[in-house]
């Protein structure tokens, strides 16, 4: 697995509640863990409700995942202010520096639809991931755009599980919880 790869979750996570509908970027996969953020998944949070020099940016927050769900993380187009990032793709960087980024924002030297907050972030073990993809839990999208990443839509994961062909359709209409359908 590679940094900067987009996993998408099957139908088979259903009723894995983290998980369900969800589309991940992959930013960190070394020896030890891969780490990756959902992208889809809206918190009911902006940035200013969790951070005091936040105030005045009202920016979403995303659910990254459920570990270490009181860490707030960002990723963000390439940027000459913030050059301490950890590269994900060619324009699109993990963000290191918290403090740095709102003041940048605050400043207008960052564009709000350039940066994405999340709270938590999703991670596996090594070799975890790899299982979950062996076992069709995952699949991997290989066509994305940085915008695309940054702007997420409510349609979001049923545009990515489309792509991977018919069989996926019906399920891309599917209500969050089929039970209750």
């Amino acid at each position: 697995m590679n940094k900067g790869k987009i996993l998408v979750s099957n139908f088979t996570l259903l009723n894995d509640l983290e998980f369900n509908k969800s589309v991940i970027i992959i930013v960190k996969d070394d020896e030890e863990a891969t780490i990756g953020f959902i992208l889809n998944k809206k918190s009911k949070y902006i940035i200013s409700d969790l951070n005091e020099s936040c105030k005045g940016l009202d920016l979403s927050i995303y659910e990254g995942g459920p570990v270490a769900m009181d860490s707030l993380h960002f990723i963000h187009k390439k940027c000459k202010f913030l050059n301490d990032s950890i590269k994900i793709t060619d324009d699109l960087y993990w963000g290191m520096n918290f403090k740095l980024a709102v003041e940048l924002l605050k400043k207008d030297k960052i564009n709000k639809n350039d940066i994405k907050f999340f709270l938590g972030y999703s991670g596996w073990e090594k070799n975890q991931l790899r299982g979950e993809l062996d076992e069709n839990s995952w699949f991997l999208s290989k066509n994305f755009k940085t915008k695309d990443i940054l702007e997420t839509s409510n349609v979001f994961w049923k545009n990515k599980i489309n792509e991977f062909g018919e069989y996926y359709k019906i399920w891309s209409n599917s209500p969050d919880n089929p039970n209750l359908n």
